[in-house]
């Protein structure tokens, strides 16, 4: 449909009012956008200068930062403006974040939509990304090298469909180009099996950095009336056998129900979310001593995961859980509760984590850890061992990475 016809049409449909009042309107969304513009970069220049200092990181982000699940791209950011960068978190959804500009997170940490504004900018940066960003990054890997700034590629999660949906072609070709440029591109990797993918593609400029916790927020022992949705399982007084995360194709169901049933003086307590409709056909709720309950809130778990006397990561073993560094291992240390995992690589590490290579194992190890509960000795390794994993010394990590390139 040609100019002219368009032009007739919205003419009959709206009248000459109509499409002068469109004109203007459009000329004053043009003009409120370029003021707008103005004021972002000014806004953009007074942060710069009161942290002229500092050298510049900017995240593209493939997700909001209000979400409920307050996870590894929010703590590395906090705690790298804590490392004396600015570092700029830019929102996928500035309307869920609620801004237009420039919001203020913590000292040096701002939440933003003006990520072209940001990558357009003249002074040395470091660009931020994360594996499991499934957009296509081309055009910014380009731009950052043609402006001879460096990108920070964390490589968080095996790249599978189960984790992250049919993932396009254009993401394994970006990932693999990145892997490749030892010389723009520093690459961390959070578990040993991604690590040696990194290493079989540089020589140089990458490390390892295993997902971490906040201490305190986990250690915190506080005086909170007991959540609603647990009350009556507290009450009944038995050992109460606990995990917090995702539901998924990952988590081994059959290893929880056969754990229920040979342990029936035993309460498992599951908090999470249906991450991919995996656990509805076990009907794990009809199971007179299993809880399920939606997922927490991060700031309110600890009011919930306090209640746990043995905390657990029943998950299946493939190439997706070999890749993983589970957060949750590192928030069950600082909560000071005894562990029992599967025998999954990354958990294989610690002292604190009783490990179950079969069913039967898994479900001994329970016993046990509920022995230990406690012990001095034990619980001394698993403060110890959260210490050893915070995220201020995770960001320390990244922080060597950047100024020195290479671990």
């Amino acid at each position: 449909m040609g100019f002219i016809h368009k032009l007739s049409r919205y003419i009959k449909h709206h009248g000459f009012k109509g499409l002068i009042k469109k004109s203007t309107g459009s000329v004053a969304y043009r003009v409120k956008k370029q003021l707008n513009k103005k004021e972002h970069q000014k806004q953009l220049e007074n942060i710069l200068t009161e942290h002229a200092d500092k050298e510049i990181i900017v995240y593209i982000s493939p997700v909001p930062w209000n979400l409920p699940l307050y996870q590894r791209p929010h703590h590395i950011a906090l705690n790298l403006a804590k490392s004396n960068y600015v570092y700029f978190y830019c929102t996928s959804d500035p309307v869920k974040d609620k801004l237009n500009g420039f919001k203020k997170l913590a000292d040096s940490c701002y939440l933003t939509n003006q990520q072209d504004i940001l990558l357009n900018i003249p002074n040395k940066k470091i660009i931020h990304l994360y594996s499991t960003d499934m957009r296509n990054v081309e055009t910014i890997y380009k731009k950052v090298k043609s402006n001879s700034d460096r990108i920070l590629y964390e490589y968080i999660d095996e790249l599978h469909k189960d984790i992250t949906g049919d993932i396009p072609d254009y993401v394994f070709a970006n990932h693999k180009k990145i892997l490749k440029d030892e010389e723009n591109c520093i690459v961390i990797a959070s578990a040993d099996k991604l690590l040696s993918d990194v290493k079989s593609q540089r020589t140089k400029n990458y490390g390892l950095v295993t997902n971490g916790v906040d201490f305190n927020h986990f250690n915190k022992i506080e005086r909170t009336a007991i959540p609603k949705e647990i009350q009556s399982l507290i009450e009944k007084k038995k050992p109460i056998i606990g995990y917090f995360g995702a539901f998924a194709s990952w988590f081994d169901y059959e290893l929880v129900l056969k754990l229920a049933t040979e342990r029936p003086n035993y309460e498992v307590l599951l908090i999470g979310w249906d991450y991919d409709k995996s656990i509805v056909k076990y009907k794990l709720d009809i199971i007179q001593n299993i809880t399920v309950i939606g997922p927490i809130e991060y700031s309110f778990l600890p009011k919930y995961s306090k209640y746990f006397d043995i905390s657990t990561i029943p998950f299946k073993i493939n190439e997706v859980t070999e890749s993983t560094s589970p957060v949750k291992l590192f928030e069950y240390m600082a909560m000071g509760k005894p562990i029992v995992t599967t025998d999954m690589q990354e958990c294989r590490k610690y002292k604190s984590v009783l490990i179950g290579r079969n069913q039967e194992e898994f479900i001994k190890g329970i016993d046990e850890a509920l022995e230990l509960k406690n012990s001095v000795e034990y619980l001394n390794v698993l403060k110890e061992e959260a210490l050893e994993n915070t995220w201020e010394s995770k960001a320390g990590k990244i922080k060597r990475a950047c100024l020195i390139n290479e671990i």
